[in-house]
């Protein structure tokens, strides 16, 4: 059997589902919708359709040829985005060195100890955090240089080396929630510190579990639910940070209604710097791309957070945090359910945007065509 992801237009009748669909109902609740293992019928492919399911990951005796056409059009090239934007002045050279200086303390962190340890190991353990804070401090002039810009992460995302590139777009987002909840700088800078550094304890996980291309066992699941446990002991055996940052790590699965891990703990409970770091956290990985599936659209990401408020996360950190965020950027460039493609030219309605449409120049504004989905997004570069 071959396994892939497809966009729900691809589906055939020798599919089945790889895994369990779950959507969310109007209560917040989880719904199971397709079971795993369930042949992609007409009955299946309306119920996706009806809820908006947009990719699907199957299985197949047959694998899907694609032949030498890219899986998706390729759009116009988009207009670059203005430079007094936060994120586009993040240039390419120095977002090379923030994901090299996170490389190479993750690689150190990840050595064990020299026998003789002592003072020569403190030393390099300050040089390691040392270099980190560097960056991190340009960084943070650079995300909160003025307090009216907002933030186009997509201007972070790569497709590879996705710890380092999510631990950057956390800590990016981190920093830009810090200060729009009105931190001073001096917690900006150890909130960046805790943000850069909360994966720290994935290089205890195996990769064929990280990198798993599919839903985990529960006992993989188990497995990686020791990484912010780890996290802590790895930080605390190489002498780096104090009791804040190593609790702002431990604590950054934690949910509001005390559901997370790894001590179930409720929201007057959790470190502030640990429930920033959630939200940063889940936001990114869900916009991300991976192996085993699509990302999803900034509104579909907002949609996820804004209905776990007050159970996953806290709502004045979500207040903050949407405050920052520019989902779809002017000259940003979106395909849509029809297949049609168009590009941003106003955002006022930040969810629905007004389009410019590559077939024939016409403005499409989707606050006022609730027909229409957003299937994907092209980002400026």
């Amino acid at each position: 059997m071959y396994r892939d992801i497809i966009r729900l237009h691809e589906a055939r009748g020798d599919m089945i589902a790889a895994d369990e669909i779950t959507v969310t109902d109007a209560m917040g609740r989880n719904m199971l919708l397709v079971r795993e293992g369930t042949p992609i019928g007409a009955k299946v492919m309306a119920a996706l359709y009806r809820h908006k399911i947009e990719t699907i990951a199957i299985l197949t005796e047959n694998p899907i040829i694609r032949g030498d056409q890219p899986q998706y059009k390729e759009p116009p090239k988009p207009v670059k985005i203005p430079q007094s934007n936060v994120a586009a002045v993040i240039e390419p050279a120095f977002k090379k060195e923030c994901i090299n200086n996170i490389r190479d303390l993750f690689t150190y962190i990840n050595t064990p100890q020299d026998d003789g340890g002592g003072d020569s190991n403190m030393t390099t353990a300050y040089q390691a955090i040392k270099g980190l804070d560097d960056v991190l401090n340009r960084l943070i002039v650079t995300v909160t240089q003025d307090a009216g810009e907002m933030i186009h992460l997509h201007d972070l995302k790569h497709y590879d080396e996705y710890t380092y590139h999510h631990s950057l777009s956390v800590a990016v987002l981190s920093i830009a929630t810090g200060q729009s909840m009105g931190m001073d700088l001096f917690e900006i800078k150890r909130l960046a510190r805790s943000a850069a550094l909360h994966d720290i304890g994935k290089i205890t996980i195996p990769q064929e579990i990280i990198n798993k291309p599919g839903r985990l066992t529960p006992e993989e699941f188990d497995i990686v639910k020791q990484h912010s446990i780890n996290g802590l002991h790895t930080l605390k055996c190489k002498g780096i940070g104090d009791a804040e940052m190593l609790n702002a790590i431990l604590l950054h699965h934690e949910k509001c209604d005390g559901s997370g891990y790894p001590n179930g703990l409720t929201k007057d409970e959790i470190p502030l710097f640990s429930r920033i770091i959630s939200v940063a956290d889940v936001y990114d990985a869900v916009t991300s791309y991976r192996s085993y599936r699509f990302p999803k659209t900034p509104s579909e990401a907002y949609d996820l957070i804004m209905s776990e408020v007050n159970r996953s996360f806290d709502y004045d950190v979500v207040k903050a945090f949407i405050k920052k965020l520019i989902l779809y950027p002017i000259g940003s460039v979106l395909e849509l359910s029809d297949s049609r493609i168009g590009e941003v030219i106003d955002n006022t309605n930040e969810l629905r945007p007004a389009l410019k449409m590559q077939d024939n120049g016409q403005t499409v504004d989707l606050s006022k065509n609730q027909n229409l989905i957003i299937k994907h997004v092209h980002y400026s570069k």
